[in-house]
């Protein structure tokens, strides 16, 4: 089906008075998979290490879609996570779909899963803790207005972070970031979906666990939630600017398991764990914004790979494919370029480890050539 076509049976969908069935939302599944295929080893980690850490982590999704929204399974589909897709309509998985209101923004849960070797696309955490949870959320503008899309310059001004907070844990100490987590997002028809991943936390489900969702920022924050040392409760502020709310996730009880409740905390809680927190996300994402900074204001972050600049190549959808010695990536033009521009993307993925780590960055010219490069970039101040 082509754009245009898309386009015509969508807009006739959203012209009916009866809402679009699960036909259209297969074909529309279809059709974004197909225009949005992507390495998902290039998902955006958060743990607090970052030996390896993506910056653009998105799908760009151009197409109108239909008023119901889409559901786990069916965000999943559209990550190209099929074995995940099915695990969302397993047995074993918790449909909520639950809506909380806050500051200028709806958020629904609308479900949860929990086991092992659920994706196909492994994170390096698993070899030791095997058992991940996945949530999908869903975020939209209360006044109606869109999201912004991820080609958009608006886009990630307004960022949020969507952890697991645990009951009697500190939050700063035990969320996404500390639970090798890690998270893809989209946005679609103005609407943003986000799949979260970390170490499983039904293991915790006789303590208490929680979704915490905040706006300004994608880590931790105690100026958004509230920590009772004496209770373990965990309350989102009420005088917090941005939105922050809070959603009680219904873990099987019987699923609980105190003793490797309590290995794993004691795991977390090891010096050379905390070590790691030394270089913290937060300093690692303020780094990464002066290099946006920088490119956008045509200054050089690093030493340009002579070898590496090579004009890309473009599969059977129009995804541009761009390969150099180690390095292999496929995405598709809208992700990185918005609608006429020439020049350099600011949008870039940054990967290494320790000291040393690298950028790869994407150009247009006039005639539309895209060209691929790898930029060693200059150390950290």
């Amino acid at each position: 089906m082509k754009d245009a076509d898309l386009e015509r049976v969508l807009r006739q969908s959203l012209a009916a008075d009866a809402e679009p069935d699960e036909r259209l939302h297969l074909s529309l599944i279809h059709q974004l998979k197909e225009r949005n295929t992507m390495n998902f080893k290039y998902r955006k980690s958060l743990s607090a290490g970052l030996l390896a850490a993506v910056l653009l982590l998105v799908l760009s999704v151009s197409a109108y879609a239909a008023t119901q929204l889409f559901s786990a399974k069916q965000v999943t589909e559209i990550f190209g996570d099929q074995l995940l897709a099915e695990a969302f309509e397993s047995a074993d998985a918790i449909e909520i779909n639950q809506s909380k209101e806050d500051g200028d923004y709806r958020f629904i849960l609308h479900g949860l899963v929990s086991g092992a070797g659920l994706s196909q696309f492994k994170h390096s955490a698993e070899e030791i803790y095997p058992d991940r949870t996945y949530a999908v959320v869903s975020i939209a503008r209360q006044d109606g207005q869109p999201m912004p899309a991820t080609a958009d310059d608006e886009y990630g001004k307004v960022p949020f972070f969507i952890s697991p907070l645990i009951k009697g844990l500190k939050p700063w100490q035990f969320n996404i970031a500390s639970m090798n987590g890690a998270y893809n997002e989209t946005v679609i028809n103005g609407i943003m979906y986000r799949l979260i991943e970390c170490d499983q936390v039904e293991i915790f489900a006789d303590r208490g666990v929680y979704l915490a969702i905040s706006s300004g920022n994608t880590f931790f924050r105690n100026e958004a939630f509230s920590f009772d040392e004496a209770t373990g409760e965990i309350e989102a502020k009420e005088d917090y600017k941005g939105a922050a709310v809070l959603f009680d996730l219904p873990l099987d009880i019987a699923k609980a398991n105190h003793e490797e409740a309590e290995a794993y905390i004691e795991k977390l809680l090891q010096p050379s764990q905390l070590k790691a927190e030394a270089h913290p996300d937060q300093e690692w994402m303020e780094w990464i914004n002066e290099l946006r900074l920088k490119l956008r204001d045509g200054e050089s972050i690093g030493l340009v790979i002579p070898e590496s600049v090579k004009e890309v190549t473009y599969d059977s959808s129009g995804n541009f494919q761009y390969e150099y010695k180690d390095w292999s990536f496929t995405a598709s033009p809208e992700e990185f370029f918005r609608e006429g521009q020439v020049g350099d993307s600011d949008r870039f993925s940054v990967s290494g480890k320790d000291d040393l780590y690298w950028a790869k960055q994407f150009h247009r010219d006039e005639n539309g050539i895209i060209t691929g490069r790898i930029i060693k970039l200059d150390p950290q101040q």
